[in-house]
């Protein structure tokens, strides 16, 4: 993915694809621009969307940003709290 995503420290990730079964990765960004979870420590995954948003939910920071990018199609988008 060579697309940049404008997240920071503070923000979380939800990662999802479908590509077998749907899944939700989700953890905190550690650097800006962060679009993976290659330098994370602690990632959960689970299998739905609601999950996934209010474990983001407890993860992000008080100014931070919840983003849900779609491994399949390489979009994204970010949620307000």
């Amino acid at each position: 993915m060579g697309q940049q995503w404008p997240t920071a420290i503070g923000d979380v990730l939800i990662r999802r694809t479908s590509q077998s079964y749907t899944v939700y990765a989700v953890g905190s960004v550690s650097t800006a621009g962060q679009h993976d979870f290659s330098h994370s420590e602690r990632v959960d995954h689970v299998l739905t969307s609601d999950e996934a948003l209010e474990i983001a939910k407890t993860l992000v920071a008080p100014a931070g940003r919840i983003y849900l990018l779609d491994i399949d199609k390489g979009d994204g988008r970010q949620y307000w709290l």
